[in-house]
């Protein structure tokens, strides 16, 4: 079995929080938030973390590489195998952010957005019957592959995009745009963006 197989099972966010907080990358408030967002499955917590601009994308895979010793690859550098995709369900994939870039025999190799929590990789051997090898990709291109290669394919899954509650037609953006206005949301929350008291809206 692939060495890091064998230690995926210690990949925690709290630990690659406590690194960010010691190295001064980020504020410690800020990172207990991210960490609350990701506990309640708002937004995996790396994701949370350069969305937010709280740490740099390579910089947080960076430090991923260096608390678990595993390598660093991007879909800019490797185009991922198609046969890697096969069998795995892409709703998991796009949820946790992680690209299956190879298969030899019975081991999948996976970038992972920086950095998931062992569980997620075990629910993926247990649904794949594989061993997992997981390295280190970054948040960005991660997602970039993921909405370009396997987004599509499920949208057209999903039904019509909403209709508007109040006005009882088509809603002019797609499932898709949802998902992003809920993800602005987190981000603006985890960034404490004071409201106006003269704003109509945030002003009650």
């Amino acid at each position: 079995m692939p060495p890091s197989v064998k230690t995926s099972h210690r990949f925690d966010f709290s630990r690659l929080a406590e690194l960010l907080a010691e190295r001064g990358l980020v504020e410690p408030q800020a990172l207990q938030e991210a960490l609350q967002l990701s506990r309640q499955g708002n937004m995996p917590f790396p994701e949370a973390l350069v969305g937010s601009n709280l740490v740099a994308d390579w910089e947080l895979s960076r430090l991923v590489c260096e608390l678990y010793g595993l390598p660093f690859l991007t879909v800019d550098v490797i185009e991922p195998d198609k046969r890697a995709l096969e069998g795995i369900d892409a709703g998991f994939l796009i949820e946790h952010g992680l690209v299956p870039v190879s298969r030899h025999g019975r081991v999948l190799t996976v970038l992972m957005p920086a950095l998931v929590r062992g569980d997620v990789l075990a629910a993926l051997g247990r649904e794949t019957g594989l061993f997992i090898l997981p390295a280190v990709g970054t948040v960005t291109t991660n997602r970039r592959w993921l909405e370009t290669r396997l987004q599509p394919s499920i949208a057209a899954a999903l039904p019509a995009a909403p209709v508007d509650a109040r006005s009882g037609e088509p809603g002019d953006g797609t499932w898709s745009t949802l998902f992003d206005a809920a993800d602005a949301a987190v981000l603006l929350d985890l960034k404490h963006v004071p409201i106006d008291p003269s704003d109509p809206i945030g002003g009650g």
